[in-house]
């Protein structure tokens, strides 16, 4: 492709949508049917029985009316495949034939990049480097444990197990006759410079685990000893350019597409558990790495299923461990069951000890995740310590639709009035709790939560100003909402809405900044233009809007924009007897934002400047 254009920005953007169909990308993943102008089929982000996935093929993007999930070709390739925008943009770019322009030139970022290409190259040396070793004379020791673990040899070909040698610079030789840079070896964590200043192996006489990234390159390894030496069981690569554990999961590129299709996912927490695992049919199975289980772990997961089965050991560590793993995927809406194993037993002695019937006994009899954590809070938390943990709880919680369910259910599990926790949540966090009737009001903006002084937009119901004061600012989102949907929905009428006055009639800094987006992008409005403007909560509202079918006729569309237009001017006529109501001294009541409002308003409209509480213009 040396010959062809290379593109950046919103330019490969565009250039790779128009080769590439989202109707055929996503029919890899869901079962798609038209309907009308668009097809429909059941959401990959979220368990549901009928199909509430929606996508618009002629303008380019998905909605799901069930979960909210949205965006374009580049967020759905990303999502359900665990991507960062980066590398969905380049796995998209190749499979179009778009080839991407390379940035300015910056030599620290060349460097990095240059070490990030070198790092797995080397991996993937060292990846054949162990399997040699596994296969030769020296790796007998090391296929006797395997023999002994019961591991099949279809698994270890399946997640490509190999053997370190006990020799100190054996890969660190094997990476120079290569022609690999020992250094960058070091940087990579495949080698280790002592305190003196030598430079050997990280890893020497032990089981190797490749870990593997969600496009199928080996970013790190973990090792395992074979023998009783004292020395740690585990050992694990060390953060690099490459590989972070605390984003990445043993088997996640193995077991991806049974999560997929099972929409759910064992997550366990070793090495052997998932092996032993896949070798007895549960190949949706994954382990944590070397640590406890991250928001980023879970946040990845999430792209492939919405339903976790978390297996731990029954002790004491096992079950903090298993709180705080229900902690972070409750929070997210999505749900889990807690499995506990038996005393001395782990996942793999369990299999081969009693085989599947006695783990689908365990897993029948699973709670599911609130339901644990309030069984543990009552069995082993002081009250006190309860309610804390439900304040946290609470204040992290990602849609706050989920709040009113959660109350209720932490209040049966936990024995205490839904009124004390919201009370307390309240006291702790300094947020409104939410009723049952308006749990879902703060997502009707852009989806954030709703606190006392953000409702949606965020700019209504500050203080304590009571039920008057919550009704305005109410009515004032609700304002914003309508004016910006139809913008959205209808951007070619961007000028006519500017004419008529639209920025005076919002009442929220967060819309104002909205609507200035969608202005820039006048004369020749362009989506692709506009979208990487926009933030994750523009975004998403920007989806949902489009995803609501136009008027059928062109006659209905021009009465729609009239009526927006009427509403505008109404909004302002209003807005102009508020400002000169509280010209004449009432204007510090107001904050900063609505002030300077007002006196913009009032000079545009009277085209004199708004008098200030002694009469004085300001």
């Amino acid at each position: 492709m040396s010959g062809q254009k290379g593109y950046a920005g919103a330019s490969a953007t565009q250039a790779i949508k128009d080769r590439l169909n989202i109707v055929d990308i996503i029919r890899r993943y869901v079962n798609l049917q038209r309907a009308g102008n668009r097809w429909m089929g059941p959401c990959p982000f979220h368990q549901e029985t009928k199909g509430s996935f929606s996508v618009n093929e002629e303008q380019g993007f998905f909605y799901c009316f069930g979960c909210q999930a949205s965006g374009d070709i580049f967020d759905f390739y990303a999502r359900i495949n665990g991507l960062e925008f980066k590398d969905a943009l380049e796995q998209l770019a190749e499979e179009a034939g778009v080839q991407l322009k390379a940035q300015p030139r910056d030599p620290r970022a060349e460097r990095v990049q240059d070490l990030r290409k070198a790092a797995v190259k080397m991996h993937e040396a060292a990846k054949s480097f162990y399997s040699r070793n596994l296969a030769s004379s020296s790796g007998q020791a090391c296929r006797e444990y395997i023999q002994k673990r019961e591991l099949d040899q279809s698994i270890v070909e399946a997640f490509e197990l190999g053997w370190s040698l006990p020799e100190w610079n054996g890969l660190s030789q094997a990476l120079e006759r290569s022609g690999f840079n020992r250094e960058q070896a070091v940087e990579s964590g495949l080698l280790i410079r002592g305190e003196r200043g030598s430079i050997y192996d990280r890893f020497r006489s032990r089981l190797m685990f490749p870990i593997k990234n969600l496009s199928g390159q080996v970013i790190a390894f973990g090792g395992r000893i074979i023998d009783n030496a004292d020395t740690a069981k585990y050992i694990n690569s060390s953060d690099s350019p490459i590989y972070k554990k605390g984003d990445n999961l043993y088997g996640l590129f193995q077991a991806r597409r049974a999560i997929a299709v099972k929409k759910s996912v064992l997550l366990t927490e070793g090495y052997m558990d998932v092996l032993t695992l896949h070798q007895f049919g549960y190949q949706n199975a994954c382990a944590a790495l070397g640590t406890a289980l991250t928001p980023e772990q879970v946040k990845r997961l999430a792209g492939f299923c919405s339903d976790f089965e978390l297996l731990f050991d029954g002790d004491g560590p096992g079950r903090k461990a298993a709180m705080r793993g229900c902690e972070m995927i409750l929070a997210r809406g999505l749900r889990c069951k807690v499995i506990l194993l038996p005393d001395g037993e782990d996942i793999d002695s369990l299999l081969k000890k009693f085989g599947p019937e006695a783990f689908e006994e365990l897993r029948k009899k699973a709670p599911d995740g609130l339901t644990f954590c309030t069984r543990t809070l009552a069995a082993e938390y002081a009250p006190k310590d309860s309610i804390e943990w439900v304040k946290t709880f609470l204040g992290n919680l990602e849609q706050p639709e989920l709040f009113a369910l959660y109350v209720s259910e932490l209040s049966k599990g936990l024995g205490i009035e839904e009124s004390l926790i919201r009370t307390e949540y309240a006291a702790g966090a300094k947020i409104a709790p939410a009723s049952d009737s308006g749990a879902a009001s703060g997502e009707r903006g852009y989806g954030q939560k709703q606190t006392a002084g953000n409702s949606g937009y965020g700019n209504g119901g500050r203080g304590a100003g009571g039920s008057t004061k919550k009704a305005v600012a109410s009515k004032n989102l609700d304002t914003d909402i309508q004016l910006l949907s139809f913008a959205v929905r209808y951007p070619k009428y961007a000028a006519q809405l500017r004419d008529a006055g639209i920025e005076f009639a919002f009442n929220t800094p967060r819309a104002c900044a909205f609507w200035a987006k969608i202005i820039a992008c006048e004369p020749f409005f362009s989506e692709s233009d506009i979208l990487p403007a926009l933030d994750d909560k523009q975004r998403a509202f920007w989806f949902r809007c489009r995803a609501v079918d136009a008027p059928p006729d062109a006659t209905k569309e021009n009465l729609e924009l009239e009526q927006i237009c009427s509403s505008i001017k109404r909004i302002i006529k209003d807005k102009q007897n508020i400002s000169r109501n509280r010209a004449l001294g009432i204007l510090e009541d107001g904050d900063d934002y609505e002030n300077e409002l007002l006196k913009a308003l009032h000079e545009k409209l009277t085209g004199k400047p708004l008098a200030g509480k002694d009469g004085e213009h300001e």
